[in-house]
């Protein structure tokens, strides 16, 4: 906000802030009485007489995770902290009831609220247009919450002046005062926009590597992130490959290798916030996420099966992820732990950037039919296929769950330049030796595929970018028809994939070939891998006179090793040829990328990241850039 704007807030003012963790009492408010809920947390008239939280000391004390903002909005954002609950323990949700409406018109809350605040049950909320807050233009009271982990989560929309840097931090009655965030707010829908430039990742296991890539990303000038998912991993196996990482293991309450109860998921989520590079990205920009699979069990699917550990329904463990998530995720969606796990907690939403863009946000675990083909390994990956492919019920986005009506509709209607797709798994057919790789993208939901396909084509609707995650692999691809037969002139779309964090890509499984150790991040199973390798003549000579000079001593394999790049690079070879709407690929670095969007093209630049192995000695480099052109789906690449 610049001098000569004016703030939408008075200098100091005191108001309660509406949180969002808190009770179905509160949440049913929310949901009856919005407007008016809204104004009582926003009452002028409350000039009680409380001691103002002063900061005591040094910055970061009593936040072992942070601060992050999400879900950024033209008027605010989402905020969130979490205060080391052995200073100080927030409030029970059933302190928060009816009672709170009983000061509508009044100059005070209750007595219990004001209690709470005195015993220092709330944290005081301080944003500023500078980052020394020596004139904050607005604070405000807000809860610490018990019962969920001690976190803050507090909505400022509708507080905030659009296209503006904002700096917040949160303090204590004890004078903890957490680091300083800073997020940006957005231009309203349907204000003109010249451009815009948000970054996007995915894919972050903890053990697989540390984060550099995320300080990479923290330093650019964004709007935004997107995170398409996999924050974090259910499982927490150490293997050879995984070590020596100092400080990368992760012990969880249950004493399992994988996530199961509440407070497994809790350690998960507390562990990577701790992480310096991660806390720095979430300090520096909002961001706006979705899940994926390892945010509860690796290929999930609806009712709350995990194939890997049982084929059976575990809603109770279900119910934990998604609380967790909720949590845990400064997102502007509310959580219901009355009903049950399909309906506690949805994530598919949308967040418009003036008339520029309107990014339109997908859950493809909650509700998504089986795989196909069967829950086997080699059901799953590197199959021939079935008919159930192909059929129109088997659904990614789920038939009873109204997302796939609601999807549809966001796209038909959207005024807004770009559509740009939050998806989380491959949109375009991925084949290999005449084999479809992977029934748990969208491969295996083919008839869906088709009709999403062919709703943008017989709605016209064009500038559709979808932007994708989960294969730890970099890709530019056009998207059909019918991709066997139609021309790249016949595209309707363009599917821009990210490479991983820090998760395994394909030539760290390459080198796992040799090891055999298996890393819980792969992504896919090295099953499916050495099935390829035995199939093609050539690839399974190599691949055998390598292990028989690793046996022999005469070679110590990595994957820089000339011997194994050259095997990497002819399985890729075989994914370039057998997938011609594919223009650009790679699977053998981490890193992340950025979308710039403007009123005549979008530009795509994907940046590798060398050393994940190393906390802070890796480099920066261009891996790929592309441009989509306005209303062509079309993929001019300018480096390679």
């Amino acid at each position: 906000m610049t001098s000569n704007r004016k703030s939408p807030a008075h200098p100091e003012r005191r108001i309660f802030l509406k949180s969002l963790l808190a009770g179905s009492a509160l949440l049913l408010l929310e949901h009856t009485g919005v407007d008016r809920f809204a104004r009582a947390f926003a009452a002028e008239e409350f000039t009680s007489d409380f001691p103002r939280y002063l900061p005591q000391q040094p910055p970061g004390q009593g936040f072992p995770q942070s601060v992050a903002a999400g879900d950024p909005t033209a008027t605010g954002a989402v905020l969130w902290t979490r205060v080391d609950p052995t200073i100080l323990n927030g409030m029970t949700a059933k302190h928060v009831d009816r009672g709170l409406v009983q000061w509508l018109n009044g100059s005070s809350p209750p007595d219990s609220i004001r209690q709470a605040i005195l015993k220092g049950e709330f944290v005081l909320l301080e944003i500023s247009l500078t980052p020394d807050f020596k004139k904050p233009i607005l604070s405000g009271y807000t809860p610490i919450w018990k019962d969920f982990d001690n976190v803050v989560k507090v909505d400022v929309d509708g507080k905030l002046a659009p296209r503006t840097l904002y700096y917040y931090r949160f303090i204590t009655q004890t004078g903890h005062v957490s680091p300083t965030g800073r997020f940006k707010t957005l231009v309203a829908a349907g204000t003109e926009l010249s451009s815009a430039r948000f970054a996007y990742i995915s894919c972050q296991d903890y053990a697989s590597g540390y984060f550099p890539v995320l300080s990479y990303v923290a330093e650019e000038e964004l709007d935004f992130i997107v995170h398409l998912g996999d924050y974090v991993y259910e499982s927490v196996d150490e293997s050879a490959y995984q070590n020596p990482l100092p400080g990368r293991s992760i012990k969880l309450p249950s004493g399992d290798s994988k996530a199961f109860t509440t407070e497994d998921y809790r350690t998960l989520y507390r562990t990577y916030r701790t992480d310096p590079h991660l806390q720095r990205l979430h300090e520096n920009h909002a961001v706006i996420s979705i899940w994926d699979d390892h945010e509860y069990a690796n290929d999930t699917y609806y009712p709350a099966i995990a194939p890997d550990d049982n084929l059976t329904s575990n809603p109770t463990r279900r119910q934990s992820a998604n609380r967790v998530w909720f949590e845990y995720t400064p997102a502007r969606v509310a959580f219901d732990a009355t009903k049950d796990f399909t309906d506690s907690l949805r994530i598919y939403r949308t967040v418009r950037v003036g008339n520029l863009c309107e990014l339109i946000l997908t859950d493809q675990r909650l509700y998504r039919s089986s795989h196909p083909c069967g829950s086997g390994t080699l059901d799953r990956y590197f199959t021939n296929g079935c008919a159930t492919m192909n059929d129109p019920n088997q659904s990614m986005l789920g038939t009873h769950s109204g997302q796939k009506e609601w999807f549809l509709h966001q796209l038909k209607t959207s005024n807004a330049l770009w559509k740009i797709w939050g998806n989380e798994v491959q949109f375009t057919p991925l084949k290999v030796l005449g084999r479809w790789l992977n029934l748990d993208a969208w491969d295996g939901y083919a008839g869906e595929r088709l009709e999403i396909i062919r709703n943008l084509k017989e709605n016209n609707i064009q500038n559709f970018i979808t932007i994708t995650g989960d294969l730890h692999t970099f890709e530019a691809s056009l998207i059909k028809e019918n991709f066997n037969e139609d021309s790249d002139q016949n595209a309707v779309g363009v599917e821009l994939m990210g490479g991983s964090v820090t998760s395994a890509n394909i030539l760290d499984m390459v080198t796992q070939l040799f090891s055999k150790i298996k890393n819980s991040s792969n992504p896919f199973p090295l099953e499916a891998l050495e099935k390829i390798t035995q199939m093609d003549k050539d690839i399974a000579q190599q691949v055998q006179e390598i292990k028989e000079m690793r046996k022999k001593g005469l070679v110590t394999i990595s994957s820089s090793h000339p011997l194994v790049e050259k095997l990497f690079e002819q399985l890729i070879n075989l994914v370039r040829l057998e997938n011609p709407w594919i223009k650009l690929i790679n699977s053998s670095t981490h890193g992340y990328c950025i979308l710039e969007l403007s009123s005549a093209k979008t530009t795509w630049t994907a940046y590798s990241v060398n050393n994940i192995r190393q906390s802070s000695t890796s480099t920066k480099s261009l891996l790929f850039q592309c441009e989509v052109p306005r209303d062509e789906a079309k993929i001019d690449v300018l480096h390679r």
